[in-house]
């Protein structure tokens, strides 16, 4: 078994099995990839699929209510097992602000995280013009995915569609983005190169690593280095962060062509732009001459602090650092809180929002304290 069959890509709901076909097609065989959903269609273009509810909702998906999700993904979770077997990574993508995104993959990386299996998100969150409602249901769930969650990179569809004027370029853009930024990183462990950053390393690195930015570019030319330096600068999907970086992972994917002046280029321009408080940079390499002749793409992840760094009693070393003493208690903290010890009671649901999570964070509001 290779390093990469311990990984396995999992997509939930119709976008993010969107998102993992899209990956599928891009890296090819060789890939561990499910789709989940609560609709049967989506089992049309999947290789590998769990249908999620079947007697409670008969394949016709969760109609936007996250809370049947959840019972749907609650009834099904057992069948998940079987499908996981050998996995000890995996790496989700999903779209919240409906139904079946937010709640099967709550539970879904519940289910990981009591089974000992690490997960990285990669989640959409709404348009702006999708309206409040879903940009709540976004904002309630994202605090609980990060509770169970290794990593977690929420992405706002705004800031991935740029300037596109057409609805259905749009969504293409937004899953060609998604798609090639976890491809690029699925290339980065399944073919290192002379920087090595294999399946387990990444396993440790990203444990309970918490909220991320992540950015993928490319560039060609005899200035490649420097302009992906700038476009990393520029990169707005790294602009929206809530905290400061405390650990960067940047994976280099070129040919046989790549020099050294080169990856201390782009090390250094990440660095200036994104290192001044990072405790921890990670660099690797990925050498394929068949894919990446000619050019240079670099993924980049960055890890904030957040309430699990601040809060946590003691971390493992990793990719936060070594040990932390437990900060003295505030009555109120500022970043991602989950549903504390409320975790593993039944929720309380009205209206579709779970009544456990204050209302200041069920609707965004920003706290002074």
């Amino acid at each position: 078994m290779n390093d990469s069959s311990s990984m396995m890509l999992i997509g939930i709901g119709g976008g993010g099995s969107a998102i993992a076909r899209g990956v599928r097609r891009a890296f090819g065989e060789g890939l561990r990839f499910l789709a989940i959903d609560t609709d049967a269609a989506t089992a049309a273009d999947c290789e590998d699929f769990l249908l999620l509810g079947g007697n409670r909702l008969s394949g016709r998906g969760s109609g936007g209510d996250i809370v049947a999700a959840r019972l749907a993904t609650e009834d099904s979770i057992n069948s998940l097992d079987p499908k996981i077997e050998g996995v000890r990574l995996a790496i989700i993508v999903t779209s919240l602000g409906g139904g079946t995104g937010g709640g099967a993959t709550l539970e879904t990386v519940k289910r990981l995280d009591s089974l000992g299996i690490p997960s990285i998100v990669f989640a959409t969150t709404p348009f702006t013009f999708e309206g409040e409602d879903r940009q709540r249901s976004a904002r309630g769930v994202m605090a609980m995915i990060e509770e169970a969650a290794g990593a977690t990179f929420f992405v706002p569809l705004d800031k991935i569609v740029g300037n596109a004027e057409r609805l259905d370029d749009a969504m293409r853009r937004a899953v060609d983005t998604m798609a090639s930024a976890v491809t690029l990183f699925w290339r980065l462990v399944e073919k290192p190169g002379y920087l090595r950053l294999d399946a387990e390393r990444i396993r440790h690195l990203v444990s309970k690593a918490g909220r991320g930015r992540f950015a993928a570019v490319s560039s060609m030319g005899p200035d490649r280095a420097r302009d992906i330096s700038d476009m990393i600068a520029r990169a707005p999907l790294l602009t929206t962060g809530s905290g400061p970086v405390r650990a960067i992972l940047c994976g280099v994917l070129a040919g046989e062509d790549l020099r050294l002046s080169e990856i201390s280029t782009i090390s250094e321009g990440v660095r200036s732009a994104f290192g001044n408080q990072a405790t921890t940079f990670e660099l690797a390499t990925v050498n394929d001459e068949d894919t990446f002749s000619g050019r240079i793409s670099v993924v980049l992840l960055l890890f904030e602090a957040n309430a699990k760094d601040d809060y946590s009693e003691e971390k493992p070393a990793g990719v936060l650092g070594n040990k932390r003493k437990k900060r003295a208690a505030k009555p109120l903290g500022i970043g991602p809180q989950g549903r504390g010890r409320f975790n593993n009671a039944e929720p309380t649901i009205w209206n579709s929002e779970d009544l456990d999570i204050p209302t200041y964070l069920r609707r965004g509001i920003s706290l002074d304290v």
